[in-house]
């Protein structure tokens, strides 16, 4: 990565450029996670998630046409879906 400095910029704002050029890379972020390697879930694991997440999206919108959502009301739901979904 190489930012070069324009005319009459200080050193400042040539670091402030570098840093968010960095950031908005997302170098560090990759950097940190291939410091340790991570396996990949299996099939059965994606799958799971896969139906937990539509099962809560389908819960959020149900209590929200109901005027019941807060986040007490859905925490409450949500382990009731897990229960039933045995996770």
């Amino acid at each position: 990565m190489e930012v070069k400095r324009k005319p009459n910029e200080s050193i400042g704002s040539l670091m402030r450029r570098f840093s968010r050029l960095v950031q908005q890379s997302r170098l560090v972020i990759k950097a940190k996670k291939a410091k340790y390697f991570e396996k990949k879930p299996t099939e059965r694991v994606e799958k799971n998630r896969a139906i937990m997440r539509e099962e809560l999206r389908a819960l959020r919108k149900k209590l929200e046409r109901l005027g019941k959502y807060d986040e007490e009301t859905f925490e409450e739901e949500k382990k009731k879906v897990k229960r039933r979904l045995d996770f």
